[in-house]
């Protein structure tokens, strides 16, 4: 499991920072936590670094979405080994 810890920032637009939040919802590996102002605590889990980066990108690039910050990484033993191995 491959867990980031992000901070999005959302636009000042009502409508488009809702829609945004609704959008990461309903995507799958996202779990949205406490929103203080623009910003909201989001937690992504997927099954590697590269599916992370995807979902990273692609968050950022939604409608309503004007930033998104990588605050943690953690990825498990099993997925360190797999990444040490292609190396």
């Amino acid at each position: 499991m491959h867990t980031s810890g992000l901070v999005i920032t959302f636009t000042a637009d009502p409508v488009l920072a809702s829609g945004a939040q609704g959008e990461l919802t309903v995507a799958g590996p996202f779990t949205l936590g406490e929103a203080r102002g623009p910003r909201q605590a989001v937690t992504l889990e997927t099954t590697d670094p590269k599916a992370t980066h995807d979902w990273h990108d692609w968050a950022e690039a939604l409608s309503g979405v004007e930033n998104v910050e990588v605050v943690f990484v953690h990825w498990d033993d099993e997925n360190a080994e797999v990444a040490h191995a292609g190396a």
